[in-house]
């Protein structure tokens, strides 16, 4: 996963996985480790409404197929596009 700051800590990329999700009370807490540039733990809250959010996008149509059938099949997996 890669994640881009743009404020405080100016131009940034942050390069992690997710390393948990827990639910607590109305909550999905999720988990995320960097790995580049450093080594951070970082969580997000998600709620019932973001959930539902996230699934409505990745079942629009134009997202369907990459989200079930790959992203990145050919190229350079390492080149990412600016996003």
């Amino acid at each position: 996963m890669r994640m881009k700051s743009t404020h405080i800590l100016g131009t940034l990329e942050l390069v992690g996985d997710i390393s948990d999700l827990n639910v607590k009370g109305k909550w999905v807490i999720m988990n995320l480790r960097t790995t580049t540039p450093t080594g951070w733990n970082l969580k997000a809250a998600l709620s019932h409404a973001d959930l539902l959010n996230l699934l409505k996008l990745l079942f629009r149509p134009r997202n369907l197929p990459r989200f079930l059938f790959g992203f990145c099949r050919r190229g350079n997996k390492d080149q990412i596009p600016e996003y």
